[in-house]
């Protein structure tokens, strides 16, 4: 049932109906999910973009600068293993995350030299767009490749 030709391009997000036309087949960075219902898809949908936007749990003031790992890092972990396009985000989100904190170390050491306060600046607008634009991807049902990202996590 699942061969070469019933796959859609890589990383297209969009369903196509089995011969049963129960589920609904969708492709995402080549490999295949089949659902069970629009509604999961849409709940899927909604934690994949959670998954993004939990970075900016940073800006509680209870929950310092490391927020903006651990916001998708709980998002992940809790759904990872029921859906497949929030495990993939929620992947992409956290290495990100992870790469921007360790840009953000490197930026506060690099102020005592005042280089590093227009880098601080220019990294927090970067992350605050980047974010955006890959909650949004996610909102849709795609995969957003963040640039600059670290592959900690595989």
């Amino acid at each position: 049932m699942n061969n070469e030709d019933d796959k859609k391009p890589e990383g297209t997000g969009e369903s196509k109906p089995e011969q049963g036309g129960e589920h609904k087949e969708r492709v995402y960075e080549g490999e295949a999910e089949v659902l069970g219902s629009e509604d999961i898809r849409g709940e899927e949908k909604t934690w994949s973009m959670f998954a993004h936007l939990a970075a900016f749990v940073a800006m509680v003031p209870l929950v310092p600068v490391i927020g903006m790992v651990l916001g998708p890092l709980v998002v992940w972990l809790l759904k990872k293993d029921d859906m497949p396009l929030v495990a993939e985000n929620g992947k992409r989100a956290l290495n990100f995350n992870i790469t921007m904190f360790i840009a953000y170390c490197a930026a506060l050491i690099l102020c005592i030299i005042l280089i590093g306060i227009p880098i601080l600046f220019g990294l927090i607008i970067f992350h605050f767009i980047v974010t955006i634009l890959a909650a949004i991807k996610a909102s849709e049902g795609g995969v957003y490749e963040y640039p600059f990202s670290i592959k900690l996590i595989q």
